[in-house]
């Protein structure tokens, strides 16, 4: 599936269903994976079902940059959120070879 059908779907949903319901899923479907996680950490999870929770939280996401018009602020926090991350790696390996 393309972007633009993607997008029009969550736009679809976010009609449909309303911004308050669309946010409320958000965070349910965060404490779905963060249960699987927790459970594949008790060794007791299953991969698939992770990929399919983190699937869903990756669509409920994608509706809250519609539903609050960030798509470009998002970018740019992650563009500078990666940077640091790199750089603090780049320290840390910096650290350890000294």
């Amino acid at each position: 599936m393309d972007k633009n059908e993607e997008e029009k779907i969550y736009k679809e949903a976010i009609a449909f269903f309303g911004n308050t319901s669309q946010k409320i899923m958000v965070v349910e479907e965060m404490s779905e994976l963060t249960k699987e996680l927790c459970k594949e950490l008790r060794h007791r999870g299953d991969v698939d079902h992770i990929a399919d929770e983190l699937a869903d939280v990756e669509i409920t996401l994608a509706q809250l940059k519609i539903i609050y018009n960030i798509h470009q602020a998002v970018e740019e926090h992650k563009d500078y959120k990666l940077r640091r991350l790199f750089s603090n790696i780049a320290e840390l390996k910096k650290k350890q070879s000294a």
